[in-house]
């Protein structure tokens, strides 16, 4: 065990601190705009900005980390996030906030895809299904728990900036310090959109909902929170359990769907999303309690589609695709986010902040209806064919190398 920890433990925490910045800045950006009375819908075209550079890095950044190596290309993407974040606070402009907001998405994705790239490279074939499981949970924990800071301070002046810029400079710390020799990158090609959608129509089109739902909630979740009256620590709470929620049901519903068609259990999923989002919709005004309450239930369905929807096209496409199938759902998953945000603040400016929650419950039932007609056309996989559910998130191409599903690792 001592093994496998020394060589990911200082990648496991700079990924870390770098996801509670991450985490952070996204809950207080959002807060900060409505404080600066941004239009709802001008909010929504401004976090678009994150979703949009995280996929450019993904698709441009491994020509850089093979010309430089990980830990140059490490420090380099830590000290653009880093000064980009303090660069906000000098002027305050919603096409200027949009273009940082990409700079900090494109960043960001050459962070993970370092660290994640490194992680597979040092996890034994013995001790990957571990790695993955304590990356997962470390990702999901720290991304939760960051929210609790927005309390700290007032949002209208500049501590967080100074805050998320610290965490992202502290992030390179053990990263740098690290005495484990750097990694290849590995080349990921992803499965083309045509060829995903004829292996597994409801894995593109889920991952595609799940980006448009989860990154909807995870970006405007705190404005639709300020809204209805919450202050600063209170915005925080309603992210905190939100987040956990996903924590929190992702194995169980993961372990259902190995015993069960996974297209049964996402189609009870995405249900429960649509009657807890309408719930929230129509209630959630009327008692905290019962709002976190709801939210922490919505929060463990919503953060299930997206790794329910991979484990289903990974069934179907076997071991020696897993790493191909897994980087193009990813694609599919962030084409979704980039438009989830806009589209959410078009209904919030039309009905208001419970629009935000209307517009989930809409995406998740034609949804629900796409995979009732899809069970409809296609067999079950038998049960014996299906592997073992692995929880994961969104992250970038070179995680899905770290994906147990994905076989023994070259020699």
């Amino acid at each position: 065990m001592r093994s496998w920890l020394v060589a990911v433990g200082t990648v496991v925490i700079g990924i870390f601190i770098l996801q509670a910045g991450n985490g952070l800045f996204g809950s207080f950006f959002a807060l900060r705009m409505t404080i600066e009375h941004f239009p709802t819908a001008v909010i929504g075209l401004v976090v678009t900005g994150y979703p949009l550079g995280f996929l450019l890095g993904c698709l441009f950044l491994p020509r850089l980390v093979r010309s430089v190596g990980h830990i140059r290309a490490f420090a380099a993407m830590a000290s653009l996030l880093c000064c980009t974040t303090l660069v906000f606070a000098v002027h305050i402009e919603p096409l200027f906030w949009g273009l940082l907001r990409t700079v900090t998405g494109f960043a960001a994705a050459g962070l993970f895809m370092v660290g994640e790239s490194w992680l597979a490279e040092k996890a034994t074939n013995a001790a990957r299904g571990k790695v993955f499981a304590l990356y997962t949970i470390s990702n999901m924990t720290a991304v939760s728990a960051s929210q609790l800071m927005l309390g700290l301070a007032d949002p209208s002046g500049y501590v967080f900036y100074m805050i998320t810029a610290g965490l992202f400079a502290a992030c390179l710390i053990p990263v740098a310090l690290t005495r484990a020799s750097e990694p290849a990158l590995p080349s990921v090609e992803p499965l083309g959109l045509v060829g995903l959608y004829r292996l597994s129509p409801v894995a593109v089109v889920g991952c595609i909902g799940a980006g448009l739902m989860n990154t909807a909630v995870g970006s405007i979740g705190p404005v639709y929170a300020s809204a209805i009256g919450f202050d600063a620590a209170g915005v925080g709470s309603f992210m905190a359990v939100l987040l956990f929620g996903g924590m929190l049901l992702q194995w169980p519903i993961g372990r259902l769907s190995d015993r069960w068609d996974r297209r049964y259990v996402l189609l009870m999923t995405t249900l429960g999303m649509a009657l807890l989002a309408l719930a929230v919709a129509l209630l959630g005004r009327q008692s905290r309690p019962a709002l976190f309450g709801l939210l922490l239930f919505y929060g463990g369905l919503a953060y299930t589609v997206y790794p329910l929807c991979v484990n289903h096209a990974n069934d179907h496409a076997g071991r020696n695709h897993v790493v191909s199938v897994s980087a193009g759902l990813l694609l599919s998953w962030a084409a979704g986010s980039i438009g989830g945000p806009t589209l959410a603040t078009l209904a919030m400016a039309y009905a208001g902040p419970s629009g935000l929650f209307f517009y989930v419950a809409g995406v998740a039932l034609l949804f629900s209806l796409f995979t009732l007609w899809r069970i409809g056309r296609r067999a079950a996989l038998p049960a014996d064919l299906r592997e073992a559910f692995v929880a994961k998130s969104p992250t970038t191409p070179a995680a899905a190398e770290l994906n147990p599903r994905a076989g023994p690792a070259a020699p």
